[in-house]
């Protein structure tokens, strides 16, 4: 059935002041509930509500045919409230008006009066007694409590209808079990029953239609993937609407990039685990290239599907920023700092790659043919990769040396390796594989020992000594120099700070402790700073003069 009849139907019940029941079933999470209350608003803002109040009650949890009664009363609404929830004001009105209906004297004490509670007993005596002409949407049918049958539940709706002139609206799961006296009594009581069962477009459509520039690139990605539950549509428009607006300043490809990869994501997320022909979220974040069939020639059929559909998605490779937007599907939050610094790394490699020759137009040889051009594929990505060098990341050398190594082509792959070395040596983190997330794909022996020596040397050009006294004069420092004194142990600090006098102390001590007051201070400044705090802690408890002396340059002594 669909939306289209759904909505026609629903917006003619609303319009009508003919008593009558309203089913809508369908599975678990398609949206039933968000649709009604998106339609209905819709019939209150237009004024297509024939019905003055209005009382929406779930089952969930509920136990007994008088609590279900009177949370009915409870939930009671005026129709141009419709959006909002019940609360105590609307309550004291519903209780006041049923009061006024039992007698004049009784209004004045309720009205702006503490002593509702001592009415409490014939407020809920008499609460059903107020119930005429009202619309009344019971949801959860099949989560009820364990004391309250449905038989019940189906009596008292067939009841508002035949003697107090209501509407009545059933949500329910289709599907569920314990729903067997739904059918034995639905003949009885229900009048329209629709069987709610929107495509992915519809779906898509229901949960995205606040016109923002986004939604249209939504609708297309998740009808891609066939979603259809509205929750997880919401959850992913959420983490998109969160990201958005921190990648604004870069081209658009870092925003079409978190759209993507969201609803990819998401869907594996939330819906591996019911199908198999999902992929689970591991699967797509640690693959590396392998997933563009390189580096991994075994893998079973089920896989082989993952892969199949991955690349019908047009998704072939998870890179830094991507395990950022991974992280965020699970936690369901981005930490700020963070994604903006892995997008503004990606923005640049997306610029780089609108330059004629790039490395991005290089590989576009290997995905898009079945030509045998193994030749010119190497010949390209060996050329655009010496140009392009700069920009490439960790995964991309490690992608490009696998299929050369593949195609026969060692010697040009131990090549790029050492232009990649000599291009980034200013860069030592990028050497440290302790570190570095290649997704399990790194298997690269050469990579591995080359980037090992690399980092090796790099922190051990200096001492913390010679490094600190050239901050200290210069007033500036570089990668190679937090790697140096963030890896400078407590021990090793105690030891520099008892060794050193004079001036030098004084700048070896503040050149440290200053990189912990910096506002925008990254890891290893702060690692900095706590490290040589500790050991000036230590320094201060070893007597009653080194207290003094470490407390005068602004060291707590509390932890």
């Amino acid at each position: 059935m669909t939306i289209e009849i759904i909505k026609n139907q629903i917006d003619k019940f609303l319009a009508s002041e003919v008593p009558g029941v309203l089913a809508i079933k369908g599975e678990w999470g398609v949206g039933k509930t968000f649709t009604w209350n998106k339609y209905l608003v819709e019939a209150r803002n237009e004024n297509r509500i024939s019905l003055k109040k209005y009382s929406y009650i779930s089952l969930f949890g509920i136990n007994s045919l008088d609590v279900f009664k009177y949370s009915i009363f409870e939930n009671v609404i005026d129709r141009n409230l419709i959006g909002t929830e019940a609360n105590v004001d609307t309550f004291k009105r519903n209780s006041a008006d049923l009061l006024a209906s039992l007698g004049r004297k009784t209004v004045k004490l309720v009205k702006g009066s503490s002593l509702l509670k001592d009415f409490a007993p014939a407020i809920e005596s008499f609460s059903f007694l107020s119930l005429e002409k009202h619309l009344i949407c019971i949801d959860d049918l099949e989560r009820k409590g364990k004391n309250l049958s449905i038989k019940d539940v189906m009596g008292l709706a067939s009841l508002l209808k035949e003697q107090k002139k209501c509407q009545v609206v059933i949500l329910l799961n289709d599907g569920e079990e314990g729903l067997e006296d739904y059918e034995k009594y639905r003949e009885k009581v229900i009048d329209i029953e629709l069987a709610f069962a929107p495509e992915p477009k519809e779906c898509a459509d229901i949960a995205y239609s606040d016109g923002t520039p986004y939604q249209d690139r939504l609708k297309e990605l998740t009808t891609s993937l066939g979603i259809r539950n509205i929750r997880i549509l919401k959850k992913i428009e959420r983490l998109v609407k969160l990201a958005l607006p921190l990648v604004e300043e870069f081209e658009p490809e870092i925003s079409d990039q978190i759209i993507h990869s969201t609803v990819l994501f998401s869907w594996s997320y939330y819906c591996s685990e019911s199908q198999d022909n999902i992929p689970p979220l591991d699967f797509i974040t640690k693959k590396g290239y392998a997933l563009l069939g390189i580096g991994d020639d075994k893998i079973g059929d089920q896989e082989k599907k993952w892969q199949t559909n991955l690349q019908a998605y047009n998704y072939h490779l998870t890179d830094e920023l991507d395990l950022l937007i991974a992280a965020a599907v699970r936690t369901g939050f981005y930490i700020e700092n963070e994604i903006k610094d892995k997008a503004a790394s990606k923005n640049q490699q997306v610029i780089a790659s609108k330059s004629e020759g790039s490395f991005s137009e290089a590989w576009r040889l290997y995905h898009d043919t079945f030509n045998d051009n193994a030749a010119e594929v190497i010949d390209r990505l060996y050329r655009s990769f010496k140009e392009n060098c700069s920009y490439i990341t960790l995964v991309n050398l490690n992608g490009t040396v696998s299929l050369f190594r593949e195609l026969g082509e060692d010697k040009r792959a131990s090549e790029i390796i050492e232009v990649y070395i000599d291009n980034r040596r200013d860069e030592p983190e990028l050497f440290n594989l302790e570190k570095s997330d290649v997704f399990g794909d790194l298997r690269d022996q050469e990579i591995v020992d080359r980037f090992d020596k690399v980092y090796k040397e790099s922190i051990k050009s200096e001492s913390v000594d010679d490094v600190l006294e050239r901050i200290s004069h210069t007033k500036s420092w570089n990668q190679r120099d937090l790697v140096v004194l963030s890896n400078t142990s407590v021990d090793e600090y105690f030891e520099l700070f008892k060794r050193t006098s004079g001036r030098r102390l004084s700048m070896f001590v503040t050149t440290c402790l200053r990189f912990g007051q910096f506002s925008n201070a990254n890891e290893k400044q702060m690692e900095i700073a706590d490290r040589a705090t500790a050991a000036l802690r230590i320094i201060a408890s070893e007597s009653e003069i080194n207290k003094r002396r470490v407390m005068k340059f602004g060291v707590s002594l509390e932890d």
